[in-house]
């Protein structure tokens, strides 16, 4: 009983052949991008859902994956399969204007970023000269000091 071998059910939706985990994505898409699959001229089962399932997995990482878990890598991957899901016939000019919004928005958070460092630098900077400025302080002064953390 340990080693029984499971049957993976499999559901078609719109002429592909999926994974149950699949079907509420693959549903979305046809609802919302009816156009999407139409031109696809793939015959072969297998490779109609070997594309589907790129597709899914591109959409999954564009809508739902966080900005910051997204590497310049992987969106450049992203647009690769892009490109092989449009070669293959599907219609897809909605998710490229996403890819590209996302692209976008990552280049200005990271953009941001680096503003933000630079300016803990100089905040530590000053920080720095001022603590320099205290130490040269005559030490009657120090003396009565409260001391401040932050």
């Amino acid at each position: 009983m340990g080693n029984q071998l499971q049957i993976q059910r499999k559901v078609t939706v719109n002429g592909f052949i999926l994974d149950p985990s699949q079907v509420k994505l693959a549903n979305w898409i046809f609802q919302t991008y009816p156009e999407t699959a139409v031109n696809v001229k793939l015959q072969d089962d297998e490779l109609r859902t070997r594309y589907m399932s790129l597709l899914l997995g591109i959409i999954k990482r564009l809508y739902h994956k966080p900005l910051r878990g997204l590497t310049e890598d992987e969106l450049s991957k992203v647009s690769k399969e892009l490109a092989d899901v449009k070669r293959a016939g599907f219609s897809v000019e909605w998710l490229a204007s996403k890819l590209a919004k996302v692209s976008s928005e990552k280049k200005t958070s990271e953009d941001r970023i680096r503003e933000l460092k630079q300016e803990l630098q100089q905040l530590k900077l000053t920080v720095s000269e001022e603590k320099s400025k205290l130490n040269k302080r005559p030490c009657w002064i120090t003396k009565t000091e409260i001391h401040i953390s932050f």
